[in-house]
């Protein structure tokens, strides 16, 4: 019997503003590309998408959806996905990614009794809303984008009671339509250990913590996530220290000593030296730059952070 394809990921990390945990990419530039990418990805945050104009297909959750001009989707992190455009018509989009728990503080959808799980939908939702079905859905979310786009006063608390409004109706709508969870071939083993590292990046623990929660070998656990993710276990959770630490070097005025300890580093020359493993320079250096010096090669783990042209050999965007 042949063996099933395996599914091939690409991480994308997006680095959230310090102060207000949201990040919006919008405006004319934001287009989806009508040819395929070769890979499904997956993100570190949770994703809120609008699409404005034209239609296309997106694969999420094992199955392959058609979308429109108006509709709204909502994909978990580390929810495998891809989405194109329809052929000769690039669609337009406008997104948000957030941390329901740190934009919400104790996020209100896990306090909500008589749905299912909240925690398991923050971690697992893929929804495509239609606005004949959910006109709320598209409502909100222009209203959370223009929120953001003009910064009046308080617009802050208005972000923060639009999208715990929002989240709360996308929270019904999967505990009605999702009564059983079943894992499809396109999901990823490996969330559990993903979602691990996200929640305890700044603790030592032992790597077969991370197979033990995934259910596997510790041998198989590391081929697949060398697989999917395209590094270590070990590397990548000093990926995720650095990318962390890089977040305080802009935001905080913490020392290099105390940033290094609170992404889970024990000495600051333990920390210098992954740091300029990754970075191609010292945690100084890169603080004094506002990280213009940041090696390429981790930029491709950052994100889709600039609109993508659209020449025909393009991969898709989001």
């Amino acid at each position: 019997m042949a063996r099933p394809r395996r599914t091939v990921l690409e991480y994308r990390n997006y680095e959230l503003p310090p102060d207000f945990p949201v990040l919006l990419l919008t405006g004319d530039q934001w287009h989806i590309s009508p040819v395929p990418g070769k890979h499904l990805h997956i993100h570190n945050c949770l994703e809120i998408g609008l699409c404005h104009s034209s239609g296309g297909t997106m694969v999420f959750g094992g199955q392959r959806i058609h979308f429109q001009a108006g509709d709204v989707t909502c994909i978990a992190r580390n929810v495998p996905h891809t989405t194109w455009s329809d052929p000769a018509a690039a669609s337009r989009w406008s997104y948000l990614f957030l941390d329901p728990d740190a934009l919400l503080g104790t996020c209100p959808l896990r306090q909500i009794r008589g749905v299912k799980d909240a925690g398991f939908f923050l971690s697992s939702c893929h929804l495509l809303l239609h606005p004949d079905q959910h006109p709320w859905a598209g409502r909100y979310v222009e209203e959370i984008v223009e929120e953001l786009q003009t910064r009046a006063p308080g617009y802050q608390t208005s972000v923060r009671a639009l999208f715990t409004a929002l989240l709360i109706h996308m929270l019904r709508v999967y505990s009605l339509e999702e009564t059983e969870q079943v894992q499809d071939p396109y999901s990823s083993a490996i969330s559990p250990a993903l979602d691990y590292i996200h929640e305890n990046y700044m603790l030592e623990f032992p790597q077969q913590k991370l197979s033990e929660i995934c259910h596997m070998s510790s041998t198989h656990f590391r081929r697949l996530f060398k697989e999917q993710i395209g590094n270590s276990p070990l590397s990548f959770l000093h990926q995720t220290r650095i990318l962390k630490s890089c977040t305080l070097l802009r935001s905080s005025t913490l020392s290099i000593t105390e940033i290094a300890g609170k992404v889970g580093y024990n000495s600051q020359s333990s920390y210098n030296r992954h740091f300029a493993r990754a970075m191609g320079c010292t945690p100084m250096v890169w603080r004094k730059t506002a990280g213009d010096s940041v090696r390429p090669s981790l930029l491709t783990y950052t994100g889709w952070t600039e609109a993508e042209n659209m020449p025909a050999d393009d991969e898709a965007g989001e």
